[in-house]
């Protein structure tokens, strides 16, 4: 089997693209025609067909003829997504945590060659890839899907002109952006649904992160968004606090039961209406005076008997075991024991490392590919992503443990000393006099 840096696709990756050539073609013969006149596009059912694609339909033929230029329709409401994660706190401290946690240690590159290496890293550095990646990865666990191009120039035949160096990347928007697809669920490119006419791009030209990817009908070709469990459970949150904010005002201004006049002496219409209106704009904390004959009482409130303390309390829970996120980084004490906390804190850095994974894997199999393709020349081995610990112990803690091991020659002592910050090996002033360096060094050593 060759490595997996040598083949077009990873095979880790659910989608089979449609060669370069495939792709151009059908986007200069059939998209055009799609923008004057439908009826044309039926010439070309059968033309762009690639062999060897498999029994298996993603959608029935005449739904993926449609797929194949406008691309394939969502079954979601993504811009609701996007509320929740701007206007709900939690939801987007939640996401933030998670990304920030996921990318900010950044990461390192290893195999391949070491000049191969170094290039990429320069470029990686010089374009500010860890920004696009942080912007790309909100977006996955937000809508299920991050998206962004490889801008480069390119000749009326889709020959690439500009040199890797000046290439840059370009996020996009999850909510616009629709998979170009065949009934088999071969990837023709994505097609851009914000301006007219459409912006259509061939599948070479977009990275396409996707978080929980399925084999269902949508899912095929699109993520699903973290938040998708959360649909229900927050639209209860948000019933409840408007419901508390109405609550509240209640109690700020409560409603009054009102007798004006007494039988012997009602009073007329000119003056109950006087009397609606003054207790009409009154506001709290206001002393109104009136006359003896008028009885005004209080209506009690049939919430001050209700427990919602176990409802609100249940919402929470399960908002808190789809998102994962530990209380203690949103500012919550966990109101649990050490021993619990550590195993919160594994299952959350499990689900980092899913993700770093995930996000390594595609950056590899598509963005290096281009650049290492486009500046060293096909079939060279692909560096692969190293990511630095997402969360690392106290040095006393970290010390402890790797003394430990080294006492029991576990480890060597070389490798006890490299792993705490320090020289492999002992300083000569250190080794002749240990005593007395110790006095003579700084704290810091």
């Amino acid at each position: 089997m060759p490595h997996r840096s040598l083949v077009s696709i990873s095979p880790l990756l659910a989608n089979r693209e449609a060669p370069a050539n495939v792709s151009l073609k059908q986007m200069q013969q059939e998209i055009p025609y799609n923008w004057k006149d439908d009826d044309v596009l039926w010439g070309y059912m059968n033309q762009f067909k690639i062999s060897a694609s498999g029994a298996g339909f993603i959608s029935p033929p005449y739904t993926a003829f449609w797929d194949r230029i406008w691309g394939a329709t969502p079954v979601e409401d993504l811009p609701k997504y996007k509320d929740l994660y701007n206007f709900t706190p939690y939801i987007k401290a939640s996401i933030d945590v998670t990304v920030n946690l996921t990318l900010s240690n950044g990461f390192e590159l290893e195999g391949s060659t070491p000049e191969i290496r170094q290039w990429l890293t320069d470029w990686l550095d010089e374009h500010d890839f860890l920004q696009t990646a942080r912007i790309t990865l909100t977006d996955e666990l937000v809508f299920g899907n991050g998206e962004f191009e490889i801008c480069r120039d390119k000749d009326q035949n889709g020959n690439v002109i500009t040199p890797p160096e000046d290439w840059w990347l370009k996020s996009l928007d999850p909510v616009h952006i629709r998979v170009r697809r065949d009934q088999y669920g071969n990837i023709f490119g994505y097609i851009q649904l914000l301006t007219f006419p459409p912006v259509a791009f061939p599948a070479q030209d977009i990275v396409h992160y996707k978080y929980g990817a399925k084999s269902w009908w949508y899912e095929y070709s699109y993520g699903t968004s973290l938040l998708r469990p959360l649909l229900l459970v927050q639209a209860y949150i948000d019933s409840f606090q408007r419901d508390m904010a109405t609550i509240m005002a209640v109690y700020t201004k409560p409603m009054l039961v009102i007798k004006a006049g007494t039988p012997e002496r009602p009073f007329t219409d000119p003056q109950r209406e006087a009397l609606q209106e003054t207790f009409a704009k009154r506001g709290p904390a206001t002393d109104v005076v009136v006359r003896g004959d008028i009885d005004v009482s209080s209506m009690q409130s049939m919430t001050r008997q209700i427990n919602v303390d176990w409802w609100i309390k249940y919402l929470h829970d399960q908002r808190q075991a789809v998102l994962g996120v530990p209380k203690i980084f949103l500012g919550e004490s966990e109101g649990t024991n050490r021993a619990t906390a550590d195993i919160v804190m594994q299952e959350y850095v499990s689900r980092l490392r899913m993700l770093q994974e995930n996000f390594g894997d595609t950056t590899e199999t598509r963005l290096f590919k281009e650049l290492v393709d486009a500046k060293f020349g096909a079939g060279k081995e692909i560096p692969h992503i190293k990511w630095r610990p997402i969360w690392e112990p106290s040095l006393a803690e970290k010390a402890k443990l790797l003394t430990d091991l080294a006492a029991r020659n576990i480890i060597a002592r070389s490798e006890a000393r490299a792993q705490l910050g320090f020289a492999e090996a002992l300083p000569a002033d250190l080794k002749d006099n240990p005593a007395t360096a110790l006095q003579t060094q700084p704290a810091t050593q």
